[in-house]
């Protein structure tokens, strides 16, 4: 079981483990907002409802640092090939380093983009130029949001969605 966490002003910032979430709470360093129903944690001597979504009870610095991953890479670019500007599937897609690894380009935010496997064959090590294709935009890295950032999974609660912001 996974619990999410708020800040102050009931922002999400993390989803952490039960057993986190206890010690904020028997430390005095959060308070429970919603509680799992039929969960209960149980020590010798008492029983304590398993907590489900937590605020913070002082004021917390969100890291603001989105993790480099080929998820998400796929997600700042939406799916979407950054030379043929279609949306793809998941498993349709790779990435592709705008200058090619062989002409100094490294792996980093700012050149890596998505792209469908038919662009970046026709692209291969070539430069842009070269390859005669231009960029949909160009890469940089993407903003923090909860819906990047935090993975919600089909057995957690519905609930926390309705905790994110409506314009993430």
């Amino acid at each position: 079981m996974r619990t999410l966490l708020l800040d102050q002003t009931f922002f999400p910032v993390k989803i952490i483990s039960w057993q986190r979430a206890m010690v904020l709470i028997l430390t005095g360093r959060a308070e429970v907002v919603v509680e799992y129903e039929d969960k209960v944690i149980r020590s010798v001597n008492q029983n304590f409802p398993l907590p489900k979504i937590l605020r913070l009870n002082a004021k917390h610095r969100t890291q603001r640092h989105v993790k480099f991953t080929r998820l998400n890479v796929y997600l700042r670019d939406k799916f979407t090939c950054q030379y043929c500007t279609e949306r793809f599937k998941l498993k349709e897609l790779t990435f592709d380093h705008v200058v090619p690894v062989s002409k100094g380009g490294r792996t980093t935010w700012k050149n890596i983009v998505t792209c469908c496997v038919k662009c970046n064959t026709k692209k291969g090590d070539l430069t842009l130029e070269k390859a005669n294709m231009r960029l949909l935009k160009r890469p940089a890295p993407p903003n923090w949001s909860p819906y990047l950032c935090l993975r919600i999974r089909k057995d957690d609660p519905k609930e926390w969605r309705e905790w994110f912001p409506a314009s993430a």
